[in-house]
């Protein structure tokens, strides 16, 4: 009732096609003439994941790197509005606000206050 479909699993996810012909006597005529001449992929399989793998890495790096660092000179060109977001996304990383400002004082004279306490009197009368 049922036919066995004649290959396995692992063929249908391979990377190698073989071309079929349209025709059955295209088919023959193939068969007949040099099918023995026709050489086999001498790549091994890991060739074809390890180039996927590093279109996947290499394409967007160079692409972040031409759009963020690459120097296209003093000019303004398309990747200027790009450059001046992520700079002032580092600006807003590095600077300190007003508040944070006022904290660090507060902690330094803090700091002074409670060192000038610790130090030995006998040691500021001497000085």
């Amino acid at each position: 009732m049922f036919r066995r479909i004649g290959f396995r699993p692992a063929q249908l996810f391979s990377r190698r096609h073989e071309v079929r012909p349209f025709s059955e006597k295209a088919a023959r005529k193939v068969d007949k003439s040099n099918s023995q001449d026709v050489p086999s992929d001498p790549r091994p399989p890991w060739v074809y994941s390890t180039s996927a793998g590093l279109r996947f890495v290499l394409i967007p790096s160079i692409l972040f790197y031409a759009v963020f660092f690459y120097d296209f000179g003093e000019r303004e060109h398309v990747f200027m509005p790009p450059r001046r977001w992520l700079q002032r996304q580092r600006d807003a990383f590095f600077t300190i606000s007003p508040e944070e400002r006022k904290l660090i004082e507060e902690s330094t004279s803090s700091d002074r206050i409670s060192e000038a306490n610790t130090k030995d009197p006998a040691a500021l009368s001497e000085s």
